[in-house]
Order: C-alpha cells, then sequence, then structure tokens
C-alpha cells in the first residue's frame, strides 16, 4: 500500500470520526442539562404527609412515597397532563387523592409499618399513569434497592448527571433516601430506614449562589417545618461501608453520596445516603383509544 493511500484513508477516519462526535452531540440525552435549574421550584408543591387534611392511612407517617411522586404528578397535571389530577379546580384535595390512591393497593401498596420500596413506586407509577390515559417515554431506576429488571438501568449508585438531565421538561425525579448510623471505629454506615424526597431543581443554594453540588428536593417529612424547599448538598464518600438487614447490602460505600446541609435526616440518624433515584419522561400525548380507569 502506497503513502498517498494511507494518507488518504487516514483523513477519511478523521472525517468519519469528526461528523461521528458531531452527530452524537446533536442527539439529545438525560446528560444535556444547563448548570443550573430552578424552573420547577417554586411551581411544583410541597405536601406534608401527615397533613390530617388528607387523611391518608396510619396518618400518612408511612407515605413517603406516595406524597413525593404526587408532588410530581401535580405539576405534571398542570403543565399539560391534566388527566393524572382527579381535578384542576380544587388543587389541595385532588392532590391528597392522588396520593392516597398512590398508596393503594392498586397502586404501590404501600406498607403502613416500613412504607414503600423501589419496585412499589415504580410499578404502582407505571400503572397509575397507563389508568389515566397516558403513557411515559422512560421510567428508570439506578441504585441499590431492589426493584424489577424492566426498570432497571444496572447501576447500584446513582449519576448525578442522569438526575439532572432527568428532570428537564416534562418529566419528574424521585430520590429515595437512607437512613444510616455511622461508626467511626469501623468506618460502616448502619441503614436503619429509607425515605422518599421529590427533586424540584439544582446548581445554587439558599442564597441564589451558584453551586454544583446542591440538589433542590421537597421533602414531605414533617421535621421539614414550613419551610418550602431543602437545598442539600452532595458529598462524595470514597471509602467505608454500607451496612443493613436489607437486600443488596452490604456493600462498599464507594461513590455513594451522603446527603448533608439543608437535608432535614431522621432524629435517630446520622446521615441520608443518596440510595437510589428514579427518572420519569412522559410521552408527548395522551395514548390514542384509551379511556381513563
Amino acid at each position: 500500500m502506497s503513502r498517498k493511500t494511507i494518507v488518504v484513508i487516514l483523513i477519511t477516519a478523521v472525517a468519519a470520526s469528526s461528523f461521528a462526535r458531531r452527530a452524537g452531540a446533536e442527539k439529545p440525552t438525560l446528560h444535556q442539562y444547563p448548570d443550573i435549574y430552578t424552573e420547577k421550584v417554586n411551581s411544583t408543591p410541597d405536601m406534608t404527609q401527615t397533613d390530617p387534611a388528607a387523611k391518608l392511612p396510619n396518618g400518612g407517617r408511612t407515605y413517603c412515597g406516595p406524597v413525593a411522586v404526587s408532588n410530581s404528578l401535580m405539576w405534571l397535571a398542570e403543565n399539560g397532563f391534566e388527566n393524572l389530577s382527579p381535578s384542576l379546580q380544587d388543587h389541595g384535595r385532588a392532590h391528597f387523592e392522588i396520593a392516597r390512591m398512590l398508596g393503594s393497593k392498586k397502586y404501590m401498596n404501600t406498607n403502613l409499618k416500613i412504607g414503600t420500596g423501589a419496585g412499589g413506586v415504580l410499578g404502582g407509577l407505571a400503572r397509575y399513569i397507563e389508568d389515566k390515559g397516558y403513557e411515559y417515554s422512560y421510567l428508570k431506576f439506578q441504585g441499590w434497592r431492589k426493584h424489577p429488571k424492566r426498570f432497571s438501568l444496572g447501576r447500584p449508585t446513582v449519576d448525578l448527571n442522569w438526575i439532572k438531565g432527568g428532570i428537564q421538561g416534562n418529566s419528574a425525579v424521585w430520590l429515595n433516601v437512607g437512613w444510616y448510623k455511622y461508626s467511626r471505629s469501623t468506618n460502616e454506615y448502619a441503614r436503619i430506614g429509607g425515605h422518599w424526597v421529590t427533586l424540584v431543581g439544582y446548581g445554587v443554594d439558599e442564597k441564589g449562589r451558584a453551586n454544583p453540588a446542591i440538589l433542590i428536593v421537597h421533602d414531605p417529612a414533617p421535621r421539614c417545618g414550613k419551610s418550602p424547599h431543602e437545598y442539600v448538598r452532595m458529598e462524595l464518600i470514597d471509602r467505608g461501608r454500607l451496612t443493613g438487614k436489607q437486600s443488596g447490602l452490604p456493600r462498599s460505600a464507594n461513590c455513594y453520596y451522603k446527603m448533608t446541609g439543608g437535608m432535614h435526616v431522621k432524629r435517630t440518624a446520622d446521615f441520608g445516603i443518596l440510595d437510589g433515584a428514579i427518572v420519569l419522561k412522559m410521552g408527548e400525548k395522551a395514548a390514542q383509544g384509551r379511556k381513563q380507569k
């Protein structure tokens, strides 16, 4: 093969590679997102799970999952997916009704002692959306918590870029927080419980200063008081172990995130750690030829 032929082949290969990169860059992905996103911070409801007016089973004590999800479904209902809510006239009553329905046996089947696992949230949410006559284009989970394979991305830790990209547009993100007791002598985090919160934004702290480590959440727990938003600082863990009785533990704590700063940690825990996350992206239109159930 002549030197001239080799040069032509190399030029062709470089050009093809450059085109492929440009084409890939133009294709939208969950990883394309602005540095700061606050569009949904003030427009997403923030229901307290123990609100007496909601009349949730057992006073709503274990209803953090259905309530966190209902926050986002109310936002979606007010932004083009109105059938997700039973009413757009009485927002408060409609919000309570969504939370009750989501936690019912038909959907998430929330346990009155231990709450709702990742599988319950995913499966119940999928059924609820379909029953309301819509289709979702994407519903996936990252994290170590047990969940159905059809929703899995096969990643035991949560990619913050993935959830930042996932919240854009007609979408929603929910975070599964694990409550852990920490032993300094063994560098182990022992899981004692869990919680669900709604992601509503990221990229700025409570004073409006840019900070890529900040996630903004709505927390349904009553311990949060009347503060409308929590500005949570994500701190990467680089050593230690997560322990507990749940399936999937023990495991290395490396590459998991502590949730500090504005996170209202459960009184009996030392840290909140991000155990998992769900990203939902709705389809553009209601499913054709289907009725609400």
